[in-house]
């Protein structure tokens, strides 16, 4: 069995990324510790446990799509994958940015519907 997930993140869909992010920074406490083209990753203080905060940048919200959505980082994202659809999740798609210099992910659905990433662990 694969371990729980290293990082929880919860992802918000933002036409003006830069925007939600001053926003969230300010009612949260967080603070901006990356940016890259259309993602600001904002963290809590030092030793507060929240999950990740990663406001996305999206030239449109899509209509009936959800725009907050969890990503599960893990050291193992197909075991994962594997055991969370033995626990009834659907894999949907996977989404390749590697050639981008990006990662590689999968889009699921748990057994109700809800959307959520499988990422593999972050190495900072």
């Amino acid at each position: 069995m694969t371990a729980p997930p290293t990082t929880v993140e919860i992802t918000i869909d933002a036409e003006n990324a830069a925007a939600s992010a001053a926003f969230w920074e300010g009612a949260l406490g967080y603070r901006r510790v990356r940016e890259r083209e259309s993602y600001v990753i904002l963290h809590a203080p030092k030793g507060d446990a929240r999950p990740v905060l990663i406001i996305q940048h999206v030239d449109a919200v899509s209509p009936g799509k959800s725009r907050v959505h969890m990503d599960l980082r893990v050291p193992d994202p197909d075991a994962e994958v594997e055991r969370l659809t033995e626990l009834g999740a659907t894999a949907l798609r996977v989404v390749d940015e590697t050639a981008a210099g990006g990662s590689r992910w999968t889009v699921m659905v748990d057994p109700q519907g809800t959307v959520f990433c499988v990422c593999p662990a972050r190495e900072d």
